[in-house]
C-alpha cells in the first residue's frame, strides 16, 4: 500500500443480534458478508456494475481473506472501508479494514478481483475506464 490510505468507499452497518454465533460474537462469515456489502458499493462506483450489465464484462472473485483482530457483540455499529491497492493486467486487488464506534479495528482483510467477460466466459484485461475511475477515486 501506498503512503495514502486505500479507503475509499466506506458503509455503516449496524450488528443484526442473529448474526451472533454460539458463543455471543459477530460469526466469522459475516465480516465477509460486509466485505461483499461495500466492495459492490466500490464496484458501483468504478463503473464494474454499469459495464456487467451493459456489456457483460464484470467481475469474478479469486481470493478473499479476513484477519479478525477483535471480537465484536451486539449491539454494536460498525463502518466497513475498501479501495483498491493494486491493478495487474486482468485483475486487481482490495483492502478491507473493519471499525468499531471508537475507530478501532476490528478486522481486515483483503480480495483479488479479476475482470471477466460473462458472455465469452473469459478473463479479459482490466478496461482503462475502470483504471481511470479506480485513480479518479
Amino acid at each position: 500500500m501506498s503512503a495514502a490510505s486505500p479507503f475509499v468507499v466506506s458503509i455503516e452497518v449496524p450488528v443484526a443480534w442473529g448474526e451472533q454465533d454460539a458463543f455471543g460474537h459477530l460469526n466469522n462469515v459475516v465480516y465477509f458478508r460486509y466485505f461483499e456489502s461495500v466492495r459492490m458499493h466500490y464496484l458501483e462506483r468504478i463503473g464494474v456494475l454499469r459495464s456487467h450489465n451493459e456489456q457483460g464484462i464484470g467481475v469474478i472473485l479469486a481470493s478473499t481473506t479476513c484477519d479478525f483482530k477483535r471480537p465484536v457483540q451486539w449491539p454494536a455499529k460498525l463502518t466497513v472501508r475498501c479501495g483498491c491497492t493494486g491493478i495487474g493486467n486482468t485483475s486487481f486487488s482490495m483492502a478491507y479494514e473493519i471499525l468499531d464506534e471508537q475507530g478501532g479495528i476490528v478486522a481486515t482483510g483483503t480480495s483479488i478481483q479479476v475482470m471477466y467477460d460473462y458472455r465469452a466466459e473469459a478473463k479479459v484485461r482490466v478496461p482503462d475506464a475502470v483504471r481511470k475511475a479506480v485513480a479518479d477515486l
